[in-house]
């Protein structure tokens, strides 16, 4: 970690998976995850978060919001459109429940209106696979206005508490019949498709436009399954990212599990900046 600080290899990092919501949705979500999942490590506002990430050597950041309602998504949207737009680090990712009455329309106000730069869906939490027609609408709004769409398609982390069998409802192959259906979608999939990581790779070497982020995937958190020969070389497809702050662990681990596993210098780079950059057009 110490060489590739002092080579520059840091420089410029980029954490493309970043959540950053309002107060009250902030704390409705530390409830769920104290009572379905882990202990969030770093409880904040969303100030308090971009602050906590600069001082830790983040330099721009993909901020993402997801509702699970009809009508949250246009206030999600407006609330970091206002934060982006105060906040130059800030690459804002707006979102739609799909399905939601005007969703095609929520899109397009989130990009033209608001300024965001893409588009965050969230499988389990909104109970709706990425081939669903309704899902299939919203990624071809984002096909046609050419920003990238970042979906929760992998099966993992999971809950029973969303109400829905993940593994039923997510998989590799529904991930491949978007991508086959709309071929210049840019599509992020965080998490390394988990827990399907090197199908997700390899589907890497299908779609050009298929991109991957590491958020708890590359931590040494869950269970080691990952074939980190495999991700480095698709390291020209994988975006550093952390979940940062609904993980349970400091800021930091999964950076420097990945400065400790990535050989090679410059796939380490692409994957700390370059990728995100290239794709968010920054």
């Amino acid at each position: 970690m110490r060489r590739r600080q002092e080579q520059g290899a840091l420089t410029g990092l980029i954490d493309a998976h970043v959540h950053l919501f309002p107060q009250p949705l902030f704390a409705a979500l530390h409830r769920w995850f104290d009572t379905n999942a882990w202990q969030i490590a770093f409880r904040g506002t969303s100030e308090q978060v971009i602050a906590h990430l600069h001082e830790r050597g983040v330099a721009r950041m993909v901020a993402l919001v997801f509702g699970h309602k009809p009508g949250a998504s246009q206030l999600l949207n407006r609330y970091l459109g206002q934060l982006a737009s105060a906040e130059p680090s800030i690459v804002g990712v707006g979102t739609v429940l799909p399905g939601e009455p005007d969703a095609r329309a929520i899109v397009r106000e989130a990009i033209e209106v608001h300024g965001l730069r893409g588009i965050k869906l969230h499988c389990h939490v909104q109970r709706v696979a990425i081939d669903d027609p309704l899902t299939l609408d919203v990624l071809a709004a984002c096909q046609e206005l050419d920003v990238p769409a970042v979906v929760h398609a992998g099966r993992e982390p999971s809950s029973s508490a969303y109400g829905v069998d993940t593994h039923a409802l997510c998989n590799v192959a529904r991930t491949r019949r978007v991508l086959q259906a709309l071929p210049q979608l840019k599509l992020v999939v965080p998490h390394i498709g988990a827990d399907e990581y090197a199908d997700y790779l390899a589907l890497c070497d299908e779609f050009p436009h298929l991109y991957l982020d590491t958020a708890m995937a590359c931590a040494d958190y869950f269970p080691e399954y990952l074939n980190w020969a495999q991700l480095e070389r698709h390291a020209d497809r994988v975006l550093y990212g952390t979940d940062f702050p609904i993980v349970p662990y400091e800021m930091g681990r999964e950076r420097d599990v990945l400065a400790r596993r990535i050989v090679d210098d410059t796939a380490f780079a692409r994957i700390m900046g370059g990728n995100a950059a290239k794709l968010w057009r920054l």
